[in-house]
């Protein structure tokens, strides 16, 4: 029975070992085959197939989104400001002294502004009677030229306007009755301009006939001819405005004032009119 028991310890504490180093065994295999099983089975349940509830699946939708890894934010590139940029030779320190710009010369300044749109375009403004240079008043009366006093006429029945020659721009008011024309100053036409080819007196003749309201141009007998109209006048000639008599190197223009509408003598109400008009 001894021998039968000692056989049976033998077995069994054989049957032990084996059964120690094949557990042993299975230790030492199970973290690899666990570490390959983690990799290859997915956390979320349903990466596997498993069908979740509605309740379950939000939640785990839920999970992920917050444990998922944020993209990386895009990097911009720093703002670069204009003050921080150096300069060519990698300097950033001031000049010690500005730059010296030439001047422009005052008369290319000057034309420059007068080629200015601007300028072209502005309205100048003057002042009568204002210096523009240091605003004294200019007493416009006392520094204007002095002027010659122009004849007056009282009562004229026409006028006689020097048009060309010597004295060109000249003018005479012509009387009712004879008006003589000559260079001396006894003359109601004083042609004494420079044109030697006019008499001193009497070369010819300007009638305001009162009665016959008309006008005639009558030659003195001198040896220089007088024309009118480019006709000599060889006889008493009746004129009208606008007539054209030349008598030398001088031409001279008539203009009328009296005629059959108008005549100074009609409507003349006091004795010294009616005498000044005879």
């Amino acid at each position: 029975m001894k021998f039968i028991r000692d056989l049976i310890g033998k077995k069994q504490a054989q049957a032990e070992a084996e059964t120690a180093a094949e557990t042993a065994a299975e230790t030492a295999a199970a973290p690899e085959e666990k570490i390959e099983e983690t990799q290859h089975d997915p956390i979320d349940p349903r990466l596997r197939g498993d069908e979740l509830s509605p309740e379950v699946n939000a939640m785990l939708t839920n999970v992920n989104a917050k444990t998922r890894p944020a993209d990386a934010p895009s990097v911009q590139a720093p703002a670069v400001n204009i003050w921080d940029m150096d300069n060519d030779d990698g300097s950033t320190a001031l000049p010690d002294t500005a730059p010296v710009l030439p001047k422009p010369s005052p008369a290319l300044a000057s034309a420059a502004a007068a080629r200015s749109p601007a300028r072209s375009r502005r309205t100048k403004t003057r002042l009568i009677g204002f210096d523009k240079s240091d605003g004294s008043v200019v007493d416009l009366f006392n520094d204007a030229p002095k002027v010659v006093a122009t004849q007056r006429a009282k009562f004229p029945v026409g006028w006689i306007v020097v048009a060309a020659g010597p004295g060109r721009g000249e003018s005479f008011a012509l009387m009712a009755g004879m008006n003589p024309i000559g260079r001396g100053d006894d003359q109601a036409i004083q042609l004494d301009f420079g044109d030697t080819a006019i008499s001193r007196s009497n070369h010819a003749a300007i009638v305001y006939d009162t009665d016959g309201k008309e006008f005639l141009l009558g030659h003195g007998g001198k040896s220089n001819i007088v024309r009118l109209n480019d006709k000599p006048v060889i006889s008493n000639e009746t004129i009208k405005t606008g007539d054209v008599i030349r008598i030398g190197e001088t031409v001279l223009r008539f203009v009328a004032l009296c005629d059959r509408s108008f005549n100074w003598a009609d409507g003349a109400t006091e004795e010294g009119d009616d005498v000044a008009i005879a």
